[in-house]
Formats: structure tokens, C-alpha cells, sequence
């Protein structure tokens, strides 16, 4: 870690702890949030902010969940919408029959294309470890998988993540400028073919 990557982890943990936020930055790969495993999470529930800081992308995890928490913070109208979508894909994912499915997940896709914006504002402001374009890249990776999971109906398996899946990054922008309202035909044909 750079001395400016040092600086924002010390920064992090400060906000935190002046809202009142436990920042658990765990010496682990991976972490569950539910029943899902991955790298990191920021619940405004139970408020933490959880990120596995051996994960190869730790940093980057650490400026996502750290986003979500000030979405969260400015009281954005897409966070409690969000909240309550994800809960519905959830229970969609287990099988459950739920109205409007498509609705849920355009809300979890716009908060998730909110808070990547976000983040790569964050790394510049901090001048942060992290390549942009690769970062821009499963970011966008990442939004268009709430997009595929319509036709999906599951999460990624942790090997097998779009964000790390180089065939669906090789159709990914390095830049915020893709239509997200739908997933381009290359984009699913890579997300069908990787077996996302």
C-alpha cells in the first residue's frame, strides 16, 4: 500500500467511528454478507462495514463499501429502494415467486452504477493504487451482471464472477459511457457462454 492508500484506510476508519459505524477490515479472502460470499459489504442495518482485506482487490472493495456508506449518509432516494429491491432478489433467488422482479433489479443495478461512479471519483480525489480503467471496467462488469441476472436467476459462483471473468470483461467499457437500462447483445452472449 502506497502512503495515500495508507491514509485512506485511516480516514475510513475515522468516519466510521464518528458515525457510530463498526469498520471491521478483516484479515481474511473472503467474508459472507447472507448467504452470499464475497469481498466485502456496508449494511446500514446493523451498521458495519466489512471488507476481506487479503482479497486480491481489497482496496478497491474498501472504496466500494465505503461509497455505499455515503450513499447511505447523504440519504440518496435510491438507498432505502435499493435496500428493500435487494431483499426481494433475494428471496427471487431462493426460488420465491416475485412481482416486478425486473423493477427490483433495475433499482439494485442503478445504485450499484451510482456508488462505481462514486468510487473512481473517490480513488482520483485520493489518488489511490488502483488502475481506473481496469477498476471502470468490472465496475461495469458488475452493473450489467443485475442485468443478466434476470435471465440468470442466480448469483455468480465466487470463481466465476463477472468482474473476473476475462471474456466478459473484454466486452466492458474502461469508461462510465455503456447503456445500462439493457444488456447489449455481446455482453449477454459473453455472460451465456462464461456461464456467469
Amino acid at each position: 500500500m502506497t502512503k495515500n492508500d495508507k491514509a485512506f484506510v485511516e480516514y475510513v476508519k475515522a468516519h466510521c467511528k464518528e458515525l457510530g459505524i463498526k469498520c471491521d477490515l478483516r484479515p481474511t479472502h473472503f467474508v459472507y454478507c447472507g448467504s452470499i460470499k464475497c469481498a466485502g459489504y456496508f449494511d446500514s442495518d446493523t451498521s458495519m462495514l466489512v471488507v476481506s482485506m487479503k482479497h486480491k482487490d481489497a482496496l478497491g472493495v474498501l472504496v466500494h463499501e465505503y461509497c455505499h456508506l455515503t450513499q447511505w449518509q447523504d440519504g440518496i432516494e435510491l438507498w432505502d429502494i435499493a435496500g428493500n429491491a435487494l431483499n426481494k432478489i433475494e428471496d427471487w433467488l431462493k426460488g420465491k415467486r416475485v412481482r416486478n422482479i425486473a423493477t427490483h433489479l433495475a433499482h439494485s443495478r442503478d445504485l450499484e452504477l451510482d456508488n462505481e461512479r462514486r468510487s473512481v471519483k473517490m480513488m482520483k480525489k485520493w489518488k489511490l493504487a488502483i488502475d481506473v480503467d481496469d477498476y471502470v471496467r468490472k465496475a461495469n462488469a458488475y452493473v450489467h451482471f443485475y442485468n443478466w441476472m434476470y435471465h440468470s436467476r442466480t448469483w455468480s459462483k465466487p470463481g466465476n464472477a463477472p468482474y473476473t471473468n476475462k471474456a466478459v470483461l473484454s466486452t466492458m467499457s474502461s469508461k462510465f459511457n455503456m447503456r445500462y437500462d439493457q444488456l447489449p447483445r455481446k455482453v449477454y452472449n459473453a455472460f451465456h457462454a462464461e456461464k456467469i
